[in-house]
């Protein structure tokens, strides 16, 4: 029969074991735990960055991810400079799919037509239909800002790949401003603007024969 003190030691004795093991199990955790930290606050630092991102591609169409699941897509500023006062705008219907580097809606002035290319593929969700009911306001509004299609994309971490964005962007949009005046140039009106910028304008001063050339030289119109 044990003694109260033989008893008492190996009660002590198994508290001991239980604390050990309890201590082993909660540094096993915590190793768990925080392995994968840094990884995960990175992935979650890139995945806001290119959240607040904007992207284009190379025929004057932009891409803004509001969710991994849904993309804003509209024209750049350029496109309404040149083509000119937009007067119709064709979109595609709530549901379609439409594809990066494929059709994604179609501007008119007059006899002048223009198919912009999708920056991503992706299923159509919503259209903006004030733009649909007044394309003036692509031509009066900072374009860059004013969403035409909302779409869900469907390859958005590969096609990303294929857009331009931040340095890159802001060299690729001089250089486009650059190759216009050589275009252009001879012109009886001027280009730019006070302070370097397109004329907002300039596409209704331009001749068939100008447009057809900005149209080959910078949307790839063949």
């Amino acid at each position: 029969m044990q003694t109260l003190q033989e008893f008492l030691l190996t009660t002590k004795s198994h508290e001991y074991l239980i604390a050990i093991a309890f201590m082993l199990i909660f540094i096993l955790f915590w190793r768990v735990l925080n392995v994968p930290y840094r990884p995960v606050r990175q992935l979650i630092a890139k995945a806001s960055r290119i959240i607040k991102e904007v992207f284009t591609h190379p025929t004057h169409t932009w891409a803004e991810i509001v969710q991994p699941n849904l993309v804003n897509v509209g024209m750049d500023k350029f496109t309404p400079s040149v083509f000119g006062s937009i007067q119709e705008i064709r979109l595609p219907n709530l549901g379609d799919r439409i594809y990066q580097g494929g059709s994604a809606w179609r501007i008119r002035k007059g006899e002048r037509e223009l198919a912009q290319a999708s920056p991503l593929s992706g299923r159509v969700v919503e259209v903006n239909k004030k733009i649909v009911e007044n394309p003036a306001l692509l031509n009066q509004q900072n374009p860059e800002e004013s969403w035409i299609l909302k779409i869900e994309p469907t390859n958005l971490v590969r096609e990303l790949r294929n857009l331009l964005s931040g340095e890159m962007r802001a060299r690729w949009n001089q250089a486009v401003k650059e190759h216009l005046i050589t275009v252009l140039v001879p012109t009886d009106y001027p280009v730019l603007q006070e302070g370097g910028e397109i004329k907002p304008d300039l596409g209704n001063d331009l001749t068939a024969e100008q447009w057809e050339k900005v149209a080959k030289e910078f949307f790839n119109i063949r």
